[in-house]
């Protein structure tokens, strides 16, 4: 069998639950825009930015997927660890202050999109706690728990929790919106389906635009996947959104054009993500993929370092110790194993909040072959917990990187039965093929997996080529 000397550290290609760790809840005339402050004065007179009042109304708390930037990224997170303390201090110095603990809990998921740093949810986690201590059934205090939940990848959790919001409120978006993202992330489509209909039947909005596309491009229909997202797009704008929000908006439509073949007008979108937030670090990565798929690696590296500066994603550093291993000019090796070891130390800093990246880290360490036994481990038990077709897509590549090809044939036959058409999954499908000696079917679902996303990783890319020249 051809040896495995790569890995795929791509998310899903519409990611809501894994590369943001965040809702895309709908916004239905108010959004809650983490990205946008109001001013608020300490007891000692100084400005604090706070997120918009929404929070005390009541309501459930209506959250954008975005990663906020205001001006610099350093001046960003320094206004975010600002609100951090001093909500911090508030709730500490009363406890019975749910309001203040709230809001600690909203500026801590803030601290966690803007910086990477999943801990951080853990921190909102509590402060959540907290709040409901307080006011045990405080809407808002609920709907961030949610997100807490999903972000932490508790997804029964999330999902049981939005069911008994939905048996108090029927109709409450944001617990519609759990319930989908959970129940999709669960592996159960169906419900999702419901929950996101139930959504978009309330109105309107980008957010469930979004939804309703990672759902169809999770069941194979490609062309309701991207007319869905061209209309979050528009919904975005309509509603009058700039700078990050709308440029999350704008990378989601990249990335589902990408994962549809249109390269051309992923780029074009990423572009426009890019023009929206000069600081989106997903912008920048579009762009790397765009680039390296054209073998333009130089460019690829460049975006890639550029977006690392913003947000050292665990995918991103990855990617870019493939890129080094492609171009292979001066000093590329030595800056390879450095990007390498940098991927195993987030992984090992992110341990703390559970197994928010054990699918990206298992599929890197099969692909590369550094600890096969280590990745069919933390593929084995994230199905336990998160039995979607990216999960059993993991398990079966973790089964063939331990050379157990039929038990991977079975648990890509399970991914694949989901409908989705997605270039990786296509091509470790292939690859479970070639190691079974079916070498007709191999060659069909590489060629598939070439010819619809030539962005979807470079060396597997590369190595798929050289697979089928030899099968030809």
């Amino acid at each position: 069998m051809i040896a495995l000397s790569h890995r795929i550290a791509n998310q899903p290609r519409v990611p809501l639950g894994v590369l943001l760790l965040t809702l895309a809840v709908a916004g239905f005339g108010q959004v809650l825009r983490v990205a946008e402050t109001t001013v608020d004065q300490d007891p000692a007179g100084s400005a604090v930015g706070t997120t918009d009042a929404h929070l005390d109304t009541g309501a459930a708390p209506l959250l954008d997927p975005s990663v906020p930037t205001g001006g610099s990224a350093s001046a960003e997170r320094a206004r975010i660890r600002d609100n951090v303390t001093f909500w911090g201090a508030r709730f500490a110095a009363d406890p019975r202050d749910f309001i203040s603990a709230t809001r600690l809990a909203a500026s801590e998921i803030e601290l966690a999109r803007a910086t990477g740093d999943v801990t951080a949810y853990l921190a909102a986690g509590e402060a959540v706690d907290g709040a409901l201590r307080a006011f045990p059934e405080y809407p808002v205090a609920l709907g961030y728990r949610g997100v807490v939940l999903v972000a932490l990848h508790r997804f029964e959790e999330a999902r049981d929790q939005a069911l008994a919001i939905l048996a108090a409120a029927p109709g409450d978006p944001t617990a519609l919106a759990i319930l989908g993202d959970a129940s999709l992330e669960l592996g159960h489509v169906a419900a999702a389906r419901t929950a996101y209909a139930d959504l978009a039947a309330l109105g309107a909005s980008p957010a469930a635009s979004v939804r309703l596309s990672h759902l169809a491009f999770i069941e194979g229909r490609i062309a309701a996947a991207v007319l869905a997202s061209e209309a979050a797009v528009s919904g975005a704008r309509e509603q009058g959104l700039n700078g990050s929000v709308v440029a999350w908006y704008h990378y989601q439509l990249g990335d589902t054009r990408i994962a549809t073949g249109n390269r051309a007008g992923a780029a074009e979108a990423y572009r426009a993500a890019l023009l929206a937030d000069p600081a989106s670090h997903l912008a920048r990565w579009g762009l790397s993929r765009i680039a390296a798929a054209e073998g333009r690696l130089d460019d690829a590296i460049a975006q890639l370092d550029a977006a690392i500066k913003i947000m050292p994603q665990l995918e991103f550093v990855a990617r870019r110790a493939d890129l080094y291993r492609l171009r292979g000019a001066e000093d590329d090796t030595a800056r390879e194993a450095a990007d390498r070891a940098t991927v195993l130390a987030i992984a090992g800093l992110a341990a703390a909040a559970g197994t928010v990246h054990d699918r990206t880290l298992s599929l890197y360490l099969a692909g590369s072959g550094d600890d096969p036994a280590r990745a069919l481990s933390l593929a084995a038990a994230e199905i336990d917990i998160r039995p979607d077709v990216y999960g059993y897509d993991a398990l079966a590549w973790a089964l063939l990187a331990n050379d157990r090809p039929e038990e991977a044939r079975v648990a890509m036959a399970t991914a694949l039965a989901f409908g989705t058409r997605d270039a990786r999954l296509l091509y470790h499908a292939g690859m479970i093929a070639l190691a079974l000696g079916e070498r007709r079917q191999a060659a069909s679902l590489l060629r598939d997996a070439l010819d619809l996303d030539p962005s979807f990783d470079p060396l597997a890319v590369a190595l798929a080529s050289a697979v089928l020249a030899e099968l030809q």
